[in-house]
């Protein structure tokens, strides 16, 4: 090769390395946050966000309203990403791709969308419009909305059933703006509202430090977290000294916090109880689920330690609330709800009502589970009910890939096989129940040993020789013994009964 072939060639292939420098793959998969963030919204809200970029007022590009539609076709046609080039030629006819200024087009998409985020959350809330609209009205001096802006504001927190901790909130940001308002259009014989300020801003930092108490000494209990948070005990003892029940949105709250940390004081769960039987059609949803699982997991502490009367009360609770329809979050019922509720049917041996709870429900559950939740709850009613051709014809041919229903069903199958003297089976399967428990690693300590003495202890049972009254009441004791860590220890001692 000669010279000028050779300058030739490193002139072309320095070219050839700009240029794929510069190059942008075409991929489809191709994606970014302002994508990711549009696939989060339904559908309803990204008709409502293309209405809101059509307003000049907010959007003066049109380049972005083409960037936002071409990505929704993508989305529409469940696209895990777009092609850049495609959508830049959208935009802009005929010109190369620059991919310097399609990020920033994208970045200005995603500020319009959080933008509109914003705009919805305030649009969605009259309390917010109102004390934003007063805000406005405040801080320009528009002096003819004063008295009416501040009153119809005030005339609409009052009409509040239930008033929580936002309620609070605004309350004390209203007051606090006709505040600022009278001190350039203050009367000199009119009194300043310092009184509904600060009464206000109690109520809401009482609530809310409660709330972020409980939130931590929950956590503290399951070991999650340690956390330090000031001024928890005198917050509590100016309570003990304060009328709470007059305020009946702080007394639940005061309750709550107190069967968390007076556990042994069972009149506070009565009082929380009590508080939401009256206000929990009233309260917000949210605020409704939170205050009741507050409660029902006070019940499940109970229930742990052995009083089984709390059975009743987790029961009444979770009755009531679904009665209400207030544990239905957007047509769905969340699958531990479901499981939980059936589990706790069961132990009380209200059999009917359980099965008659899964077939009434199981429209509720999340498609996406709902199959398998169904089956799983309804081997367990046929197992309670000793119909245990039933639950093999359930079981015999499902895999979960929840690792927790996997354990609890192979625990039922193991019981059926023995219920329906199948002994040779159910020895095959002991074998391959253990060899499940020592291939997943990630099963915690406490299930693994209580599913791996299940097995021993069964294995003990098939071989057991059930005239020998010795070896039955050593394997009694045994079972008596180590009951906390071996699961179903209650159905072993009914079979050595």
């Amino acid at each position: 090769m000669g010279t000028n072939s050779l300058c030739l060639f490193y002139a072309l292939e320095a070219q050839l390395r700009n240029n794929m420098s510069k190059s942008v793959p075409t991929t489809e998969n191709y994606t970014n946050k302002v994508f990711q963030t549009l696939a989060c919204l339904d559908k309803s809200s990204l008709k409502r966000l293309g209405k809101y970029l059509q307003s000049p007022y907010f959007v003066q590009s049109d380049s972005i309203l083409i960037l936002f539609r071409e990505l929704c076709v993508c989305l529409n046609k469940s696209h895990a990403g777009f092609d850049r080039q495609k959508i830049w030629q959208s935009m802009f006819p005929g010109q190369d791709y620059d991919d310097t200024n399609f990020r920033k087009y994208c970045s200005e998409l995603l500020r319009y969308t959080q933008d509109f985020m914003a705009f919805e959350t305030i649009a969605s809330n009259p309390s917010k419009r109102m004390i934003a609209t007063h805000e406005f009205v405040v801080e320009h001096k528009i002096s003819p909305l004063y008295n009416s802006s501040i009153r119809d504001a005030r005339n609409f927190l009052e009409k509040d059933d239930y008033r929580s901790l936002s309620h609070f909130r605004s309350k004390y940001q209203l007051e606090r703006q006709y505040y600022s308002m009278m001190e350039f259009d203050v009367k000199v014989d009119t009194s300043a509202n310092l009184e509904e300020i600060s009464s206000n801003l109690d109520l809401f930092y009482w609530i809310e430090k409660l709330k972020i108490s409980s939130s931590a000494i929950s956590q503290k209990k399951t070991g999650t977290r340690q956390y330090k948070i000031e001024f928890v005990d005198e917050v509590r003892k100016f309570l003990q000294t304060y009328k709470v029940e007059e305020v009946p949105e702080l007394a639940i709250y005061y309750h709550s916090f107190l069967t968390l940390y007076e556990e042994d004081n069972v009149e506070h769960y009565y009082n929380l109880k009590r508080l939401l039987q009256e206000y929990g059609n009233n309260m917000p949803q949210k605020e409704a689920i939170e205050l009741t699982d507050s409660a029902l997991h006070y019940c499940t502490g109970k229930m742990n330690k052995g009083q089984r009367e709390f059975l009743q009360e987790y029961f009444d609770l979770f009755e009531n609330m679904l009665n209400k329809g207030l544990f239905f979050q957007k047509g769905i019922l969340a699958t531990w709800r479901f499981n939980n509720m059936v589990g706790v049917a069961l132990q009380m041996k209200k059999l009917d009502w359980a099965e008659n709870f899964i077939h009434q429900n199981q429209g509720f559950l999340s498609a996406d589970t709902r199959e398998n939740t169904y089956i799983f709850n309804l081997a367990r009613v046929y197992r309670y009910k000793g119909e245990y051709d039933k639950v093999l014809k359930l079981l015999i041919n499902v895999e979960y890939e929840d690792i927790g229903y996997n354990l609890i069903s192979k625990a039922m199958l193991l019981i059926t096989y023995y219920e329906l003297d199948e002994f040779d089976t159910l020895f095959s399967f002991t074998n391959a129940f253990k060899t499940f428990l020592n291939r997943h690693k990630n099963i915690p300590p406490g299930p693994r040993q209580g599913y791996s003495n299940l097995i021993k202890f069964t294995r003990q049972l098939i071989r057991l020789n059930h005239h020998d009254k010795k070896a039955k009441e050593a394997l009694r004791e045994q079972i008596s013994k180590n009951k906390a860590v071996v699961f179903n220890h209650e159905w072993l001692l009914e079979k050595l009964r």
